[in-house]
């Protein structure tokens, strides 16, 4: 049998795939476009052994994965891994992608053979091909990465990743990589939307390689340059004081940064299709070559430039979908505002109070981790603007069946604490985590103690609604039960350890105080949880993840004290008026008038201010 011949893949694209109905709005014969080229073509270039992408939505990446598993399973036969955040988003590009191309692709149709067939050579995760497999794994798994030997692993939507590895096992991008060592013609593909600066594995990877941009000329003078966003322009409306009164998006056109020309919409095509992909770095390794790719090249109408400015327009204003506009449109990491929330950043700014609490604080609350064998509390102050400060983090050690620890946690919720104003305070609310081992016995201490604000909480998983729900009583003891919105307490937390203070002014809203007596271990575990954000479909999922073998307490605490102080409400204009009053107990500190309850204070930055 003679051997094939020598096919790039986009010649193999353009010979053999189809878009299915179900992922493309335009089902048939495949077509690539000028700039995808070059990016299909690394993947059989002979000289290259690994290729990271940098990647807007809307340019077609989820297509370079799809063929490229397509020619390895036709026209050069090898064993194939395909590693996607999670195992549910193995199953679902399985089914999505994966399953429809092996239907309509007739080249795969006749070696996938019965699609409705499941033996243990043809699984939504495994399946056996002549001459070649492919695995689908989730890189939250570590036993998908094990006893594989791979020729090709493709990393998708590598920002994704939950951080810390597959559990015990390590990095899972390592992993992978481990998996392919016997090949001496091994090919590592990796592509992502970008995410945060700073912790973008795709950035990292990008930087690594030689940097690849799609180079367009100019109509006008023939320049060679990459499609920028800051050269994207659109006409303004501006008042006599040259205010912007109106956007005109309609007008968008790009500048060329040689001659200046203004190149309308209706030239693009032209340029993209006379462009070329160019190194712009030396690779740190040989046989590395990476590319950045943007939606300003795409020729479909959700991505004309028009378009491209109104989305930026709709989104300016908001950090939150700012930062999708830059990751999802520009394919470029968001740069966050204000300070890092890291140990050392947090463990600098400690500081002495003059009391044990100090005179700003109007309001104790008080979140408990409830562990096998241990109590961990934290006692946190509020005063305006929801600036707080860490009173006091305890650990009551004890064997948790036993009433005498839970005794023990009441003294402690019971302490009445020095405050600089002279008087005396006590802690106003109590947010103690029932979700454990010991359920039963943290309803038993709650419900009798509902009068002094000690409440019983377990974290729910939705990513809508208030930060804590109403209670509810569906349990066997009746029990007042409180379900907190953890993603969302996680945001303000997180949002607020970043704040920076205010020199020389006496109040920072938000901003988190600490003492001189908090050591590296509390900050560790107060920073232990990472922000991770994915795009499925073009649309942000943020999740927060938990490194393999990280203590969390002291993050948890801060959630469920934060959340008590929620449920309180305090009008705290009120409370600090009386506790400037020189005598007397403030006892539990309440709100009177209460007020709308706090929501997530937003992240500013400083990027594209236009």
């Amino acid at each position: 049998m003679a051997p094939r011949p020598k096919l790039t893949l986009s010649e193999w694209a353009d010979r053999y795939a189809y878009l299915s109905a179900e992922n493309s709005s335009e089902p048939g014969k495949w077509k690539t476009l000028p700039f995808q080229r070059g990016l299909l073509d690394l993947v059989t270039d002979d000289t290259l052994e690994r290729i990271s992408i940098m990647k807007s939505a809307r340019v077609g990446y989820t297509k370079l994965i799809d063929h490229a598993v397509g020619f390895f399973i036709h026209h050069d036969p090898s064993p194939i891994m395909v590693v996607q955040p999670t195992i549910e988003d193995a199953e679902g590009y399985s089914k999505e992608e994966i399953a429809p191309m092996l239907r309509d692709t007739p080249v795969l149709s006749e070696l996938a053979g019965d699609p409705k067939s499941k033996t243990s050579n043809n699984t939504i995760l495994k399946k056996q091909f002549p001459g070649c497999s492919l695995t689908l794994v989730g890189a939250n798994s570590p036993r998908g990465f094990r006893r594989v030997t791979k020729r090709v692993v493709a990393f998708d939507e590598v920002d994704g990743y939950p951080p810390g590895g597959a559990g015990s096992e390590g990095d899972q991008i390592a992993l992978g990589i481990k998996r392919t060592l016997t090949f001496w013609n091994r090919k590592i593909i990796e592509g992502s939307t970008p995410t945060i600066k700073g912790e973008s594995r795709i950035e990292h990877s990008f930087e690594q390689g030689d940097q690849r941009r799609y180079f367009v000329p100019c109509p006008g003078c023939g320049w060679m340059q990459p499609l920028r966003w800051a050269n994207l322009q659109w006409d303004k409306e501006l008042d006599a004081q040259g205010n912007v009164i109106r956007h005109m998006p309609e007008t968008a056109h790009y500048v060329c940064e040689h001659c200046g020309e203004c190149i309308p919409e209706s030239r693009k095509n032209w340029m993209v299709a006379q462009g070329e992909w160019r190194p712009t770095a030396e690779p740190k390794k040989k046989g590395h070559a990476s590319a950045h790719i943007w939606a300003a090249y795409s020729p479909f109408p959700n991505a004309s430039w028009p378009r491209l400015v109104e989305e930026f327009l709709e989104a300016k204003d908001s950090p939150e979908r700012l930062q999708v506009f830059v990751n999802t449109i520009l394919g470029e990491t968001w740069e966050e505002g204000g300070e890092k929330a890291d140990t050392d950043s947090l463990l600098s700014r400690c500081e002495v109070y003059n009391a044990q609490v100090p005179l700003l604080v109007g309001v104790l609350s008080a979140g408990v981790d409830v562990q096998d064998d241990r109590f961990e509390i934290e006692v946190l102050g509020w005063g305006a603007d929801h600036e707080s400060w860490n009173i006091d983090y305890r650990v009551i050690y004890g064997d948790l069946a036993q009433p005498e620890i839970w005794k023990e946690l009441d003294d402690y919720l019971l302490t009445i604490w020095e405050h600089e104003s002279g008087r005396k305070i006590r802690i106003s609310a109590v947010c103690l985590d029932s979700g454990g081992h010991f359920t039963q016995e943290a309803y038993r201490f709650c419900k009798p103690r509902w009068g002094r604000r000690v409440y019983a909480i377990k974290g729910g998983s939705s990513k809508t609604g208030p930060l804590v729900s109403k209670p509810s009583t569906s349990n066997n003891l009746k029990c007042p039960l409180f379900t907190l919105n953890v993603g969302k307490l996680k945001d303000v937390t997180h949002a607020r350890l970043r704040i920076k203070r205010r020199e020389h002014e006496v109040r920072t809203p938000g901003y988190c105080h600490f003492p001189v007596d908090r050591d590296e271990d509390y900050f560790k575990g107060l920073t232990s949880e990472k922000r991770v954000t994915r795009y499925v479909k073009g649309h942000p999922v943020r999740e927060w993840v938990k490194p393999s073998g990280v203590r969390n307490e002291p993050w948890d605490c801060r959630q469920y004290a934060t959340a008590a102080q929620v449920i309180l409400n305090p009008n705290m204009q009120a409370v600090l008026e009386r506790m400037q009053t020189p005598e007397g107990d403030a006892g539990a500190a309440q709100a009177q008038n209460p007020k709308a309850k706090p929501q997530p204070r937003t992240i500013r930055s400083n990027f594209m201010k236009r």
